[in-house]
């Protein structure tokens, strides 16, 4: 744990904030005491009255209880309040949901890889490209396609977005690319984002990998009657 003074406007809010902040971070993990109220209002350098106020405030959304004599603790759902559990989330979505939400995340990622993208990663990228015809299991091609996109990002949220996608979409994403001719597009789809990606054209990146989320979402659409 690692406490300093914050400025002296809305206190007790900023001192919520930096208690969910690290919550958030994990350096405060479920189960760890706080320090004293003395000891906390002086790190923070903030009165007791205040820090009460906050506490108070962090104690009503859950984020912490108090155990009389014994001092003020993080609760066991505090991450989840805070952060949200993603996967739960996505799967209590509905497909069309998580395929806009996905369409928003991957024009990001695009967009970011071309920033930090080796030559050496764009003909890794392009090995990936293809989908084989016929085949039962698309996470083993079309997934690692597009984990490693956002595995080149270097953002560890949008890596763990694709990969639970592609827990939920499992099923059906599999159906959608046993279809030969489909199979064919995706590759192609797939291409055109490797292209756009090594000519650096960040707005011919995000077309195409919108195209190809928009030819995904009519392929469910019309083998889901979604």
């Amino acid at each position: 744990m690692n406490f300093s003074p914050i400025a002296n406007e809305k206190l007790s809010d900023k001192v919520v904030k930096v208690i969910t902040d690290q919550v958030k971070s994990g350096a405060l993990k479920p189960g760890d005491r706080l320090p004293s109220e003395p000891e906390l209002a002086a790190a923070l350098q903030v009165s007791r009255g205040i820090l009460r106020e906050a506490l108070t405030v962090l104690q009503a959304r859950n984020i912490i209880y108090r155990r009389p004599k014994e001092g003020t603790f993080i609760n066991s759902s505090a991450p989840d309040i805070l952060i949200g559990n993603w996967e739960a989330s996505m799967k209590n979505a509905n497909y069309l949901d998580l395929i806009e939400v996905r369409e928003c995340i991957e024009s990001r990622t695009v967009e970011k890889v071309i920033d930090l993208v080796t030559d050496e990663q764009i003909c890794e990228l392009y090995d990936l490209a293809p989908v084989k015809e016929n085949e039962n299991v698309s996470h083993s091609t079309d997934y690692y396609f597009h984990y490693r996109l956002a595995e080149l990002s270097h953002n560890m949220i949008f890596t763990s977005f694709i990969d639970n996608y592609y827990d939920i979409f499992h099923e059906i994403t599999a159906i959608s690319s046993r279809q030969t001719a489909r199979s064919q597009a995706i590759t192609q789809e797939h291409t055109a984002i490797v292209d756009a990606i090594k000519a650096k054209d960040k707005t011919a990146a995000r077309e195409a990998i919108c195209y190809h989320l928009m030819m995904v979402r009519k392929s469910l659409q019309q083998e889901n009657n979604l």
